[in-house]
This record gives C-alpha cells, structure tokens and sequence, in this order.
C-alpha cells in the first residue's frame, strides 16, 4: 500500500501541470497494482484514464502496468511502475531502464534506428543499423556492439486493451558482435510510424519484454469504436 501511493505522490510532482489524482485514479492504481497474476484495466477504466499507460511483461512474468511520467526532449518518454521502475522509450524502442535487477544505461547511434523512417519514408530508409549497447549487469558494467538488419513484414490487425488497430509489423534481427548470439525485436507500427505494440531483447541472453499500449492521451481512437 505504501509503494502505491509513493507511486502516485511521485507522480503528481514530475508531471508538471497535470490535474491531481482523483480518488477515481487512486483506485484504478490499487487495482491495477493488487495482488493478481496479471493486472488489467477494465475497458470502463481505460476510457476514463487520463494517463498514457502500458502493459509490460517479462517473458515468464506477470504483466504490469506502467504510467508515463514525464517526456524529455527529443520525446523521450519516461514510464514508471509500481516499484518505482523505469522505462524510457524513443519511439517505441526502450533506450534506458532504472531500478531494474539489470538496467540498460544508453544506446548510441539513436537518430539512425529505422523505426524513425521504416513505416513513413521506406525509400529513404537504411535498414541497417549499428549502435552500442551500454548495460549494468550486476555490478558489471559492459558495452556491447549490435547490428541489426530491418524487415517490413505483413499488415496486421491488433486486438489491443483499447480497441482493434491496424499495424504493420517490423521485424529487427539483431546480432551481438562479440558473442555471435541473435535475437529477434517485433513492433507493431501505425501508418504513422506510432508503436502500438513491441517484444524486444533488452538484455543479452535474457528473456524478451513485451510493451503493450493500454491508453495514448492525444491519439484519438474513438473513431474505431464506431466502426
């Protein structure tokens, strides 16, 4: 009970000029943060919800849901979870983590990941990329050198919390140079180059998170609701 309401207090300080947390909200968090295999919103919930919210799941794990605190420029997004957890994301790609067991600490290269270009400009898109990869593994730091290349694969209709979306899925085949081990990242994308959905490898040998959208505020999908 007390992780969740320094949740809610922690909240409310970083997202400058946002209303307070009704008492409605405080008991979407308890519930969403209760003891249960999974947590879920409920879809009378979601349309209420006045925060952008995620599911995320680790391979093998309950899911979660997390909140966005706050962005950063250039639109880094900060999500946070009942235990204070944090995810960054860029365009749908996690680029840091915090107060996990294992946190990814930057990725380099950022302004040339594909996802910027793959779904809006294909013809003027680079489909390969390579960045490092710096990551806390214990009380290791390392980097790591990946190259991955990127693939436009069929069009696909998502059942999502919020409704059905059309999405393209993108698949990144990923290779770590030092060990030779691959991996395989999916985002679901819009026309717009919006991730809905995304399974990605954080961490070398490591199961693969799952980020799920719950609620966007500012992309209207009410429209779908009618279709």
């Amino acid at each position: 009970m007390i992780t969740r309401y320094c949740l809610l207090a922690l909240l409310v300080t970083i997202m400058y000029g946002c209303t307070a947390v009704t008492d409605e909200v405080r008991e979407t968090f308890e519930y969403a943060f209760a003891e249960q295999q999974d947590a879920e919103l409920a879809s009378e919930k979601i349309k209420s919800f006045p925060y952008t919210s995620l599911y995320a799941q680790w391979q093998g794990e309950p899911r979660v849901l997390v909140i966005l605190g706050f962005v950063d420029k250039p639109k880094d997004r900060h999500f946070i979870t009942a235990e204070k957890e944090t995810l960054v994301l860029r365009r749908g790609r996690v680029i840091r983590t915090q107060d996990l067991n294992n946190n990814l600490l930057a990725v380099s290269n950022l302004n040339r990941d594909p996802l910027n270009c793959v779904i809006t400009r294909p013809e003027n898109c680079e489909t390969v990329w390579q960045r490092a990869y710096d990551y806390q593994l214990g009380e290791k730091e390392v980097s790591r050198k990946i190259t991955s290349h990127f693939y436009v694969k069929e069009k696909q209709v998502l059942q999502l919390p919020f409704g059905d979306v059309s999405t393209t899925l993108v698949e990144e085949e990923g290779r770590v140079e030092l060990s030779g081990k691959t991996f395989t990242n999916r985002f679901w994308i819009e026309n717009d180059g919006h991730v809905v959905k995304s399974q990605q490898q954080l961490f070398p040998s490591m199961p693969p998170l799952t980020l799920t959208q719950v609620t966007w505020i500012g992309r209207d999908y009410s429209h779908k609701e009618a279709e």
